[in-house]
């Protein structure tokens, strides 16, 4: 749907103020509901609600002009309409298209959200980022979005397809784009000129800065604040959110698939007297959830469960991220606002009855009540990897004798790794895999290259016995990762994801076990969300029968390659010490 319609001219005005005044019908009249009116952060009791031009004209009690022959009026005695819902930090450039995930968040209320580039912006560059933005523009729900400033973030230790600081300067003169997205503060302290340039026009367009501010505190916060940083959506504890809320920062509080985070920060934030830079988040909605129940609406739900104002609560998830970003004529049900609104049943479950853009109603019962135009990708987004394939010798690690010291990276939790050192066997001059004492070999190969890129290393940590996981979903660069108990399980499912075109897979022995196809710039579906949850159900489960015993093994082996935190990361380069900022050696 794209940004908000452009401002009404005179003419459009004065229907608005004839219309609020009852000489003028509305178009729509919504009766009897209880308004949720996040600027007092009240429940009020049922009026009416008068609409025209896609915007609020007035609020009850009904006046006798504003029903004409045509105008629709919607009796929705014992209802409550509210904002529509506005995610202000999710990553919707990747695993499923945007209009299979409208077709879920939207009939749920969920009526705009504002999304990170960074990851098709890796997998497949600036032609990636232009397709998303295509397909936003025809997507029913509003989606705004943030270009990245680094891709990659650290180019010395990792590769990926990369966007130029002139081609991020220039999709910030989008409108749909709200400013640059969130950036490492590492990079923006140390000066990298890129970020800075990124910023520089941002700020100059007026436009907002992104922060991931995971670590920084004291002077590092400071500093990272003083560059232009205006959120942070990393608030692990209730402390974290305190400072930067001191600090002026919008505190997004997230609640999705990498980190669940509302019950260790809402509590101390939900009876402060000014709560108007929080905002709730997904960073990406688990799949399971946006299937069965929806996006924004649970989040707001869990916040009332946590003792929050209702109210509170749904401004936290609109009004309070529309003004952050500017969008002034959105996230509230007030005169002259934009009237994307949802007729919803309770204030604790929040389940929608009828959702409304610009007037329009759009869903009802859960249900879109129109088809939504398919957005099909170019050919060229399916052959996106460049890499050839790979061979056991290709796989070695050379060392002497008959075993190894080794350093090894070790899953401590679904993002945190850690170095240990191990005694690894050696064979015919290579380290080899030992499932029985948990050690696992690891590839990393820049699928952006001809030929073969590949850093390699060693995990543990996953409880594999046997077999081997492959994927292309891992944040930043989109290159191809790969985990094995052998080198021929970990050669099979490596060259099975590039067949694949990008995707996860799973091997055990000679087989595929399992897959998710995401064809599309390698890390893409084109198939509906739910299809998608249950090849990660079975990718899942495959590697839980192999004896794996992490939680959600893929994000683990996405945070393997991530290098925005601490402490060892494989890039296609090699092993990275983070902390230390260099690459290390495996073999010790």
């Amino acid at each position: 749907m794209g940004p908000l319609p452009k401002p009404l001219d005179p003419q459009g005005v004065a229907r608005l103020v004839r219309v609020a005044l009852g000489r003028e019908p509305a178009e729509v009249i919504i009766r009897g509901a209880r308004l949720v009116n996040v600027c007092t952060e009240q429940v009020e009791q049922p009026g009416a609600v008068a609409l025209a031009l896609g915007r609020v004209a007035s609020l009850g009690p009904e006046l006798p002009g504003w029903r004409g022959p045509e105008t629709q009026v919607i009796e929705a005695t014992g209802l409550f309409l509210m904002p529509g819902l506005i995610d202000a930090h999710t990553h919707i450039d990747s695993i499923f298209q945007l209009g299979p995930y409208s077709d879920l968040a939207l009939p749920r209320g969920n009526t705009t959200a504002i999304s990170e580039t960074g990851m098709i912006a890796g997998a497949w560059g600036l032609k990636g980022v232009q397709a998303v933005l295509a397909e936003a523009r025809q997507t029913l729900m509003r989606v705004y979005h943030l270009t990245p400033s680094l891709v990659p973030p650290f180019p010395a230790w990792e590769t990926s397809a990369g966007l130029g600081s002139e081609e991020i300067i220039a999709l910030l003169g989008d409108p749909a784009c709200l400013g640059v997205g969130e950036t490492y503060w590492p990079g923006v302290i140390d000066l990298d000129p890129r970020p800075l340039r990124a910023f520089a026009a941002a700020l100059a367009l007026g436009k907002r800065l992104g922060g991931h501010a995971a670590g920084a505190r004291g002077e590092r916060l400071m500093a990272y604040a003083a560059s232009g940083v205006s959120d942070c959506h990393e608030s692990t504890t209730a402390e974290e959110a305190l400072e930067r809320l001191r600090l002026g920062l919008m505190v997004q509080v997230r609640e999705g698939i990498v980190r669940r985070e509302m019950e260790a920060v809402v509590p101390a934030l939900k009876d402060l007297a000014d709560t108007r830079l929080v905002s709730l988040v997904t960073d990406l909605c688990p799949l399971d959830e946006l299937v069965e129940q929806g996006a924004m609406n649970v989040l707001a739900s869990k916040a009332v469960a946590l003792g929050v104002n209702p109210a509170r609560a749904v401004a936290w998830c609109s009004y309070n991220p529309a003004q952050y970003y500017g969008l002034t004529r959105l996230g509230a049900v007030l005169p002259g606002y934009i009237a994307d609104l949802a007729l919803v049943e309770d204030l604790k479950d929040f389940r929608a009855r009828q959702v409304f853009l610009e007037g329009r109603l759009v869903a009802e019962g859960g249900r879109l009540l129109a088809e939504r135009p398919v957005f099909a990708y170019p050919p060229e987004a399916s052959a996106s990897i460049q890499s050839r394939q790979v061979t056991c010798a290709d796989l070695r690690l050379p060392a002497s004798g008959q075993e190894a010291r080794v350093r090894v990276a070790n899953a401590v939790n679904g993002t945190i790794t850690r170095e240990v050192e191990m005694l690894a066997p050696v064979s015919q001059g290579s380290v080899t895999p030992d499932p029985a004492r948990g050690l696992f070999k690891m590839a990393h190969i820049n699928r952006h290259a001809p030929g073969l890129e590949m850093g390699l290393g060693l995990a543990t940590g996953w409880g594999l016995k046997a077999g081997a996981l492959a994927t292309t979903l891992i944040w930043d660069t989109c290159n191809i990762f790969g985990l094995g108990a052998s080198d021929a399980e970990l050669a099979l499912a490596l060259n099975r994801v590039r067949q694949l075109g990008g995707g996860w897979v799973v091997v055990e022995g000679d087989k595929i076990v399992a897959e998710l196809p995401l064809p599309l710039a390698g890390v893409i579906s084109p198939l509906p969300v739910a299809a998608i949850q249950a090849s990660v159900e079975a990718c899942e489960a495959a590697l839980r029968s192999l004896g794996c015993d992490l939680e959600r093994p893929f994000l683990v082996a996405q945070t393997f390659c991530f290098t925005g935190l601490p402490f060892l990361r494989l890039t296609n380069k090699g092993l990275l010490d983070v902390r230390q900022r260099r690459l290390v050696e495996v073999v010790l």
